[in-house]
């Protein structure tokens, strides 16, 4: 097979399955179950493979390190990074420092969380004691790839070929490098000398392919996959590649053949399974197409109505914007699609069920939730993805990924106040410590990281370089940048000639510039609790056994682990160590309210301030602490205290609000959801309840702004539109006010409100003057408050 003649494979393998079939080789030989599971998946044949390693592990295979590391390279192949943790971590306790066992483990960390630092340390402790492990090299290359580190990559892979010069994924992952670094020339060498030593191995393509994607070179993986399926056309993950590639690209039907074809050739590929299923099932019963000259959006048929009055006008606008700004105009048309589903929406972009995002951009397709799918602000998703459109474009799909998320956040940012991040903590906690890049490297932000938390600060960091270089060097000169990296220029000479000044003078004046709009950080307890993979951790401990500091990272570490006895023994330690470490003691507080021990979470809570450990966190905990003891007015200064400290958190206010309601104190009511809207853009209940009060008290000019913005996020709720005419309307703005009464009946009002929208639309007709479209809406009201109101009907706009 690694010779590129699977064919004459076929023969040996199959005589291991006629042993098997000949019960020479019997229900209880583990040894024997296993290897006939590895051949068949040698031979492609992952039904049989896993109920032969099924069948080993009742007999004892769970006791092979062998069968365990082979079981786990069929369920990474098959996208089940899960189970294959499963039978990796049985290895581990097997034999805990197999070289090989944590080769397997960061692979397994890498396809189930993308757990860089966690891979890395894996990899570490695999070649502390084989040194010359090429499958480790090829873990670590990949590693540097993705950081856009190319010359690490190169090492690594070097240092791997150095002992085993033919290994094809080396080699393979040595082309990926030279792609990346748009050195055709050393690419088509080192495709040449693959495909020389293994006629047949299309995983070259799979390896390279994995890597174009991760910097968005989505066209250049479709030529990829369809030299990878005439390499090997028995290659069902080829195919199906070429396929979820094709259809990212827009091209569904040959995209679907291509799926096709690798679910003819493997029935065990979940992902062709789901966006097979995806397309005949839902697609093609329950959403439509509407083409356009500059846009082709695809909406779910229950929502089609009424996202298109809105949908098409935002994306126009944000076009016409960036057209102009970036002097560029795309491809066109960009397909559109919106998913009312989370499932339809994570099947279509990965072929897997639950990504956990909202949108995503293709280059030229941008798949997002619908409004149906979830409660977020559809419009800063939606422009935040064009935003990526012109970005992957301009640069020939070069951009790196830390600057095009960090241009679409920035241009989320300046369209509208509410379109913010608010990650200032999180992004001083990372500064502090140390995580930010350098702008050379920069990807690191979004590939080291531990959880969901750390991508958003990602994202956040890189919108403020953005937002320090448009504000420093100006826009025009931010986006000069993009054609440089088009013709393949790296970093710092891309920096260096749009901006004028080096990667490490930038980085110097970004950081000055960040310094004071986190100043207010300095003075107040900001927790910390990042965990570094477990073995670095217990490393940092052992060299510095009386830093309380690292004995908080082990204890973290180890309690992300599972180990948590182990964990609050180290705790204490670093409490003996340092009785006012303040993450060791917020660690303490957490846990005394998990138990319920309220007055150790007073006692430590004071503690806190008394030793100058005071900060937001800790107010926070406080006013938690005086709810729990029905305390308002305490709550209640803790939660401005809390506000005070941190004027960009909205959680203060969400507490402000709940208690003015419960309290009746409408003017506090409206104080926290004016403060609190610009903070929590997603909350429909925010926009909703201040756009009611804002409406009964006649504030008609805000509420006319808060209208506007709540449509982003509301635009399926009839009593918004409802709310934002009578805004329009007071203002003077009656054929807007008309347009969102109609939207109003379009969203579905009840036959109740019907009645009365129409009479709205009643009195808006007749100050347009327009006589006859105000008499039918009166005709409407009047059947609709019969005994058997007719469904609603828009009028004309």
């Amino acid at each position: 097979i690694q010779s590129g003649k699977r064919g004459e494979a076929r023969a040996p393998l199959m005589t291991i399955i006629d042993d098997y079939n000949d019960d020479k080789i019997t229900a209880n030989d583990a040894e024997g179950l296993s290897l006939v599971g590895r051949a068949a998946h040698l031979l492609r044949s992952a039904r049989d493979a896993n109920d032969a390693f099924n069948a080993a592990e009742k007999v004892g295979g769970k006791q092979r390190v062998e069968t365990l590391l082979w079981r786990a390279e069929l369920f990474l192949d098959k996208y089940d990074p899960g189970h294959a943790g499963q039978v990796v971590k049985e290895a581990l306790k097997l034999a805990p420092k197999d070289p090989m066992v944590h080769v397997a483990m960061a692979r397994v960390k890498l396809d189930s969380a993308l757990d860089f630092g966690g891979a890395d340390s894996e990899i570490a402790q695999a070649l502390s004691v084989n040194p010359n492990l090429a499958e480790a090299y090829f873990v670590r290359a990949g590693l540097a790839l993705r950081d856009m580190d190319i010359d690490a990559a190169d090492a690594a892979a070097g240092r791997g070929l150095q002992v085993n010069p033919g290994d094809l994924e080396l080699l393979s992952i040595k082309a990926a490098g030279r792609f990346l670094a748009d050195d055709a020339a050393g690419f088509e060498a080192l495709k040449a000398k693959v495909l020389g030593l293994n006629p047949e191995f299309s995983r070259f393509f799979q390896i390279v392919g994995e890597f174009a994607e991760w910097e968005h070179r989505y066209d250049d993986i479709v030529k990829m996959m369809g030299e990878a399926t005439q390499v090997d056309p028995s290659d069902a993950k080829a195919h199906a590649t070429l396929g979820l590639n094709l259809i990212r690209a827009g091209d569904e039907k040959s995209g679907l053949q291509a799926l096709q074809k690798a679910w003819d050739k493997d029935r065990f590929n979940v992902r062709v399974f789901n966006t097979l299923n995806l397309y005949e099932k839902d697609i093609a019963t329950q959403y439509v197409t509407v083409e356009g000259q500059t846009f082709r959006v695809r909406y779910h048929k229950e929502e089609r109505a009424i996202l298109e009055r809105y949908v098409p006008r935002m994306l126009e606008e944000a076009w016409g914007s960036m057209v102009k700004r970036y002097g560029f105009m795309p491809k066109v048309p960009v397909s559109i699609e919106l998913y009312a589903s989370t499932e339809n929406f994570s099947v279509r972009t990965s072929g897997l069920p639950n990504v956990g995002i909202q949108g995503v951009c293709f280059g030229q397709t941008l798949a997002a939730l619908s409004p149906a799918a979830a409660e977020f602000n559809w419009g800063n998703v939606l422009w935040h993805e064009l935003g990526h459109v012109f970005a992957i474009q301009l640069s020939k799909n070069h951009v790196p990924r830390w600057f095009t998320e960090g241009l679409s956040e920035y241009e989320t940012i300046v369209r509208r106040p509410e379109w913010h991040r608010e990650e200032d903590p999180a992004l001083f906690a990372a500064l502090k410590g140390g995580r930010i890049p350098a702008v050379a490297g920069f990807n690191r932000a979004f590939t080291h990281v531990d959880d969901i938390s750390d991508v958003t600060m990602a994202y956040f960091a890189a919108s403020q370089i953005v937002v320090f270089m448009v504000e420093e060097f100006g826009f025009s000169k931010v986006v000069s940048m993009l054609p440089r990296w088009a013709a393949g220029k790296r970093t710092p000479e891309v920096v260096k000639e749009s901006l004028g000044v080096g990667t490490e003078e930038l980085d110097r004046r970004f950081r000055a510039w960040l310094k004071p709009r986190l100043e207010r950080y300095e003075k107040q307890y900001v927790p910390d609790l990042q965990a570094p993979p477990l073995d670095d951790a217990r490393k940092a401990a052992a060299r510095a056994p009386k830093d309380a500091r690292r004995l908080v990272e082990l204890a973290l570490a180890l309690d992300k682990d599972g180990q948590h006895q182990e964990s609050e023994a180290v705790l204490a330690e670093a409490l003996r160590v340092d009785p006012k470490q303040p993450d060791a003691n917020y660690l303490k507080v957490r846990a005394a309210f998990g138990e319920k021990k309220l007055d150790e979470a007073a006692r430590l809570l004071g503690k806190m301030v008394a030793d100058g450990h005071d900060g937001y966190v800790v107010r926070m905990k406080l006013a938690d602490l005086a709810e729990l003891k029905k305390d308002a007015a305490r709550m209640k200064a803790n939660l401005e205290a809390a506000s005070r400290l941190d004027p960009t958190q909205a959680e203060p206010l969400q507490g402000l609000y709940d208690l003015a309601r419960r309290q009746k104190d409408v003017a506090g009511e409206l104080a926290a959801l004016r403060r609190l809207s610009l903070l929590d853009q997603h909350d429909r209940r925010v926009w909703r309840r201040l756009l009611r009060l804002l409406v009964e008290r006649g504030a008609w000019e805000e509420a006319r702004k808060v209208g506007e913005s709540a449509i982003y996020v509301d635009v399926a709720n009839p009593e918004i539109h409802r709310l934002y005419a009578r805004a329009l309307a007071r203002t003077g703005r009656h054929v807007s006010a008309i347009y969102e009464l109609n939207s109003a009946l379009i969203a579905g009002a009840r036959p109740g409100d019907a009645a009365e929208i129409y009479g709205e639309l009643t009195k808006a007709y007749a100050k347009m003057k327009q006589d006859d479209y105000a008499k039918q809406a009166l005709e409407y009201q009047k059947a609709m408050r019969g005994a058997s109101p007719p469904a609603p009907r828009a009028m004309p706009d």
